[in-house]
């Protein structure tokens, strides 16, 4: 039987029981998740209510692991539990005929548990964010940027994801030159009684908050890099069963892409990627896009006041993007570098 029509108490209660979980989310988004008998009370009322099959609740229940599980999983396995989660979640909205939450009201509710940073200054960190490009091939980026490479590395991912090494371009010494460090901004968050949590990668950030949360990078041109690119992909669709959708530029096999870099003690050199909004006809892919500088931006982004780079603050002409919608679930996906 299916949950149709909830009478104004069932609707209450169903919020509460919906609410319980969300919370879970939450958790899991700031790295941390633990089980509780609140959790287990909402998911066995929706079961009884037939808002959730039996199988769901338990597959729900299965994926709150407690905090030493969360500690020790994998990023790509943690991102396939949240999917899983909010997926479970959306159908429960959809069945119980209520609205979900939006994705920016889920991202607040996991700063509550992200307390050490501003989370906005950065696309919010849920499943669906872009977080992963292709860089292209080295001996082409060392071409294209005309820059020296700095010391020996290894090839690195054809698909960089965060926390993974990829190719940046920075000025040193008056030249341009190429290294490669960790995708990535390390983040130390905290759990619900206080305890620091293993560190976070916050691998964009939002170009309104360049003289803000990340003015102390920004500011400093030496601190500022190129991140060469192929090409990067968006999650579109359902949380549960996005595929991925990559966007490249059509008249050009790379592009620079605008990045702030810094040391750090947890993962040595490391970058994050600058956003801006995204052109109106690939919103509905997603609201924010790379920062894309063409060449003859190239020095300005590298050298310029701070004052100077808000010209780079707006969408490049979606016109001269080429967009590549997939079957390739986005959970857990190996993409290959392509062909050109």
């Amino acid at each position: 039987m299916r949950f149709d029509h909830p009478s104004p108490t069932g609707k209450e209660v169903a919020l509460i029981a919906l609410r319980t979980l969300e919370d879970a989310v939450a958790q899991a988004q700031a790295g941390e998740v633990e089980r509780t008998w609140g959790q287990r009370l909402a998911l066995k009322w929706l079961a009884h209510m037939r808002a959730a099959q039996q199988w769901q609740a338990n597959a729900f229940w299965d994926a709150l692991m407690d905090s030493n599980d969360w500690a020790c999983t994998s990023d790509s396995g943690q991102q396939h539990r949240i999917n899983t989660l909010m997926g479970l979640l959306d159908n429960w909205y959809l069945t119980m005929r209520l609205e979900r939450p939006s994705l920016q009201l889920r991202s607040r509710w996991a700063r509550r548990y992200a307390a050490d940073i501003d989370m906005g200054s950065g696309t919010p960190q849920l499943p669906c964010m872009c977080n992963r490009y292709q860089p292209g091939e080295r001996q082409r980026i060392e071409d294209h940027f005309s820059a020296k490479l700095l010391r020996e590395y290894n090839a690195g991912p054809p698909t960089v994801h965060p926390k993974e090494p990829g190719w940046v371009v920075r000025q040193h010494e008056g030249q341009m030159v190429l290294e490669q460090m960790t995708w990535g901004f390390p983040v130390v968050l905290r759990g619900k009684q206080g305890q620091p949590l293993k560190p976070k990668a916050v691998n964009n950030a939002r170009f309104d908050k360049l003289n803000a949360f990340w003015k102390r990078w920004a500011s400093q041109p030496e601190n500022r890099c190129l991140i060469p690119a192929s090409r990067y992909a968006e999650a579109v669709g359902t949380p549960g069963r996005m595929t991925e959708t990559w966007l490249s530029l059509k008249d050009a096999p790379l592009f620079a892409w605008a990045g702030l870099w810094r040391s750090s003690d947890e993962w040595g050199d490391c970058y994050t990627g600058v956003m801006t909004g995204n052109a109106p006809e690939l919103e509905p892919i997603h609201d924010r896009s790379p920062v894309i500088l063409l060449p003859n931006q190239w020095h300005t982004w590298l050298t310029a006041p701070l004052a100077e780079l808000y010209q780079f603050d707006a969408p490049f002409p979606a016109d001269a993007v080429k967009v590549e919608a997939t079957s390739n679930l986005w959970a857990g996906t190996k993409a290959k570098a392509p062909v050109r």
